[in-house]
């Protein structure tokens, strides 16, 4: 009950002095991956260490669960809250602890006035030993964001957790189940998220978990830190960005039949493309930086893009992976604790699909097809340790977050990223995925190849606001064409449907039909897609 463990990432012990520091005038990159950062009245850092309190491998989960308090925090700082998680394994999240700035009449943390038992183990069931929750009871004024565990029923000491100023916090919502028992009475522990995520969001997750005897989040501690005034001083500055992108912007395999690579814009526009208008009849030939696509409004189908007409349209379509360049954003997420890059990837078109029956690889003709396709991959990074936090694999309407340990690396901290086949989506390891299921559906080929793109070296800064006007990279004017990239398909889908069905093996027709009724939008390929800026990620969190 008492081993100890440490995070894989250690902040670096280094000398903090409130004294020596203000609450105001840091700009960006002051103090990135410093171990410590400001938000106002109050200093966060990351604890490192922590002790075991009570673990089980029962649940309704079968996976278990374990209780760990943080321990040994650098001088000054306090614990806000206990941490699980599941089947007793090494832990990859963030996990805060808080220290009062002192510029404020009223101290940003207090001690609670007392505990409240939520739930308890005493004997009776199948557990290894007793247990006890505690929420903690804040003074007026303040709020507790996380809770206590023990192996006994004295309540615990007041100092064994600090509560935050009310104005300083912010509400989180219960996201999974972490763990759940019938034993001895019904208890859940959930895993906790702010309510509102994105790059204009002040939540601030503290690593906590939320538990209670029921489902709704009457009486659970649903708290996170706030940002306040949304100070930036964590978050890198454009040097230390350039440095991030050096050690870990991705290498990209493609796959060795690929026809469709990737292109920079400039290149793309540099091939007579056409930009049509349903005000007028003729379309005009966009120019190589943009400069004459309509700018700003939203995608009101009145404008979109289409390959030149003049006989070379099968030359542009296969791109030109000599001339592709990697697009970066960065933006701060979490109340600016964290750092989101999305490294995004321009196509000049995207293929057909090809579905997988059974033992039958079948052709699916044009669907698939579109001019035009915006894929990304998204670095998190850790703004106190200046460390990879997790990758975000962005795959058709959705995507997967994957921790650096499950990542195949290229060379040092290089990880490797798989461009599918025709549709591009990316994925951490090669080989077949399916989109179904039972040896039915879509499929998602990658592998290495000779094909390669170096995104590390490779790329091109478009937007980072957060930076101010005189320190962020200039935006492209093709940046805020809003409208489509690409035409509407005019083919008869249901005709191409139908083509594709009857080139089945009879016996597969109707699982074939079941599979098309179930596959999303954008497979079919009806239209071109939008810019990377009309996409909900650019400043809100990742599609999963």
């Amino acid at each position: 009950m008492n081993s100890k463990w440490r995070c894989r990432t250690k902040v670096a012990a280094q000398p903090f002095s409130v004294s020596s520091r203000n609450s105001f005038g840091y700009g960006p990159g002051t103090e990135f991956a410093s171990g410590s950062i400001c938000f106002g009245d109050i200093f966060i850092t990351q604890a490192t260490e922590f002790q075991k309190v009570w673990s089980t491998s029962d649940g309704a989960n079968n996976g278990g669960v374990a209780f760990y308090k943080p321990v040994n925090l650098p001088r000054g700082f306090q614990s806000l809250g206990y941490l699980s998680f599941q089947n007793d394994g090494s832990f990859e999240g963030l996990v805060l602890v808080a220290m009062n700035n002192g510029n404020s009449y009223i101290p940003a943390l207090s001690s609670p006035k007392g505990f409240t038992l939520v739930w308890s183990y005493i004997e009776g069931g199948t557990f290894s030993g007793p247990v006890y929750f505690w929420q903690p009871i804040p003074p007026d004024g303040y709020a507790s964001l996380g809770y206590v565990v023990t192996l006994t029923a004295d309540a615990p000491s007041l100092g064994e957790i600090a509560c935050v100023r009310v104005d300083l916090t912010d509400v989180c919502k219960l996201n999974a189940i972490a763990w759940e028992t019938d034993t001895p009475s019904s208890f859940k522990v959930w895993n906790l998220i702010p309510t509102e995520i994105g790059a204009d969001s002040l939540g601030v997750p503290v690593g906590a978990f939320g538990c209670g005897t029921d489902s709704s989040s009457n009486g659970i501690c649903v708290g996170c830190l706030k940002n306040t005034s949304f100070m930036l001083s964590g978050m890198p500055s454009r040097e230390q960005l350039t440095s991030l992108i050096n050690e870990y912007g991705p290498t990209i395999y493609f796959h060795p039949d690929e026809k469709y690579f990737p292109c920079s814009v400039s290149w793309f526009f540099g091939k007579s493309i056409l930009l049509f208008s349903r005000c007028q009849n003729i379309p005009i030939t966009v120019s190589a930086d943009g400069s004459n696509l309509p700018q700003g409004g939203s995608d009101d189908d009145e404008y979109w893009l289409d390959l030149p007409n003049d006989g070379t349209a099968h030359e542009v379509k296969r791109g030109s992976l000599a001339n592709a360049t990697v697009y970066v954003h960065a933006k701060p997420m979490f109340g600016a604790a964290f750092t989101d890059i999305a490294f995004w990837l321009f196509y000049a078109f995207n293929g057909s699909a090809t579905a997988k029956l059974e033992v039958v690889n079948l052709s699916l003709g044009k669907i698939g097809e579109h001019v035009s396709d915006w894929e990304h991959v998204t670095l998190r990074i850790n703004n106190l340790t200046g460390k990879l936090s997790k990758v975000f694999f962005s795959q058709h309407s959705g995507g997967v977050w994957v921790n650096p340990a499950d990542l195949e690396y290229a060379e040092g901290s290089r990880f490797v990223v798989y461009s599918s086949k025709s549709g591009h989506a990316s994925y951490p390891k090669p080989g077949l995925v399916l989109q179904g299921d039972h040896g039915i559906g879509i499929r998602n080929d990658t592998a290495k190849s000779q094909y390669v793109l170096d995104s590390s070296q490779k790329f091109e800064f478009i937007s980072a606001d957060y930076l101010g006007s005189e320190n962020a990279p200039g935006e492209p004017v093709w940046l805020q064409y809003m409208r489509k990239w690409g035409p509407k398909i005019e083919y008869d889908l249901k005709q191409e449907i139908e083509k594709a069905i009857h080139k089945a093996p009879s016996v597969l027709r109707s699982k074939l039909r079941s599979l098309i009724k179930k596959l999303p939008d954008e497979v079919f390929g009806e239209e071109g897609p939008t810019g990377p800026k009309q996409k909900s990620s650019w400043m809100g969190d990742e599609k999963v």
